[in-house]
């Protein structure tokens, strides 16, 4: 491993703690209202973060109106507090469960901005349609945030699509613990979670990764085409599903991924789900966490590699800086129906990245 000296081994890495590989960390945890129609407030939940013009833009599975800029001072390594900016003016087309999100540059030289939500079900099961929401827009500045050609369409498609395959090989849909659920089995559908997504390479096909369900100890990956041509006609019939095949990471699912231009591969976060609840004396959510960093060619033959471990933080995205030697982490600490002791919240950790010697192994 080439990441940092003495990187024989896999990094861990911790809340409060500034050492190799790490160099900078701060919770970013501030309030914003969720929706125009609710005055009530609250706290970033990073879900999804992507770099453009010396900023994170960050996605919130809480706020379905509205994005955030946080500036990092790569100079001094010093990372700003967020900013909300409210990008979509339409109740109608909130983005509920907001998961993923990526930029490009577009043909006029402007950051373009996707966000997809998980594409689930929600923890009664309904299949809403805001859940399958997915947003392009351009933005003019980032301070303040000026937003140009934003359009929302139904991802639904996508989900079919995936569902035709699960179906046909027998992958079970995902199903999770929800204690207020009024009906009989407190297990609840949720299909599954498109939690991670990026543009391929050629900047034609998009990756997405799912946090679940899982193909047995592997996680699923889709590769999807004519995304900006369904944008560009307003027609979710565009969207094709033309590949879904699974990785290995130690029975983790994808929290997020980017593909990292300084390596020539993508950075993957991944974590595990707490799943269905077995027994009235199982403890839930289960304490693991498990999150975890790793690096993969991007040929499905080739294993990805684990690079960091994070034993007590719960990443939720993750993105190269730009043209530097340092990626960011975004992580959430302490959502209070965890029942954890830290309630950070949302935390950015930068560390020194340069790539993995394809030799280890380690998972």
């Amino acid at each position: 491993m080439t990441a940092y000296e003495g990187a024989d081994r896999v990094a861990e890495v911790y809340f409060g703690v500034v050492e190799p590989p790490v160099v900078a960390q701060r919770d970013i945890t501030i309030s914003a209202p969720v929706s125009s129609q609710q005055t009530e407030e609250k706290p970033l939940e990073c879900s999804g973060m992507a770099w453009a013009d010396g900023r994170l833009i960050l996605a919130s599975d809480r706020h379905g109106l509205a994005l955030f800029t946080c500036p990092i001072d790569l100079r001094h390594m010093t990372i700003g507090m967020p900013t909300a900016h409210v990008v979509i003016g339409n109740e109608q087309e909130l983005l509920d469960d907001a998961e993923s999100l990526t930029v490009r540059v577009g043909r006029r030289g402007e950051p373009i901005v996707y966000v997809l939500c998980s594409l689930s079900n929600d923890p009664d099961e309904l299949p809403l349609p805001k859940r399958r929401h997915m947003l392009r827009m351009a933005l003019r500045d980032l301070d303040p945030a000026r937003v140009a050609r934003p359009v929302v369409l139904s991802a639904g498609k996508v989900r079919d699509l995936i569902n035709e395959h699960f179906e046909a090989v027998g992958i079970e849909a995902y199903r999770t613990f929800h204690a207020e659920f009024s009906g009989g089995d407190r297990n609840t559908y949720r299909w599954g979670n498109v939690e991670g997504m990026c543009f391929m390479p050629d900047g034609r096909r998009v990756l997405l990764g799912m946090r679940n369900p899982l193909l047995g100890s592997h996680a699923l990956m889709a590769v999807v085409e004519g995304v900006d041509e369904a944008f560009d006609a307003r027609d979710p019939s565009r969207f094709r599903l033309v590949d879904l095949f699974a990785i290995d990471l130690g029975d983790r699912g994808v929290s997020d991924l980017a593909w990292d231009p300084l390596t020539k591969g993508y950075l993957i976060a991944a974590g595990k789900s707490a799943g269905p609840k077995r027994s009235k004396d199982q403890a839930f959510p289960p304490n693991t966490l498990d999150s975890a960093l790793f690096w993969w060619s991007g040929h499905k033959l080739d294993r990805p590699i684990l690079f960091a471990r994070f034993p007590d933080m719960k990443v939720e995205a993750v993105c190269r800086l730009g043209p530097t030697r340092f990626i960011a982490v975004g992580s959430d600490e302490g959502d209070v129906s965890e029942g954890r002791p830290q309630q950070q919240q949302s935390v950015i950790t930068i560390l020194y990245f340069t790539g993995v010697d394809v030799g280890h192994r380690d998972r």
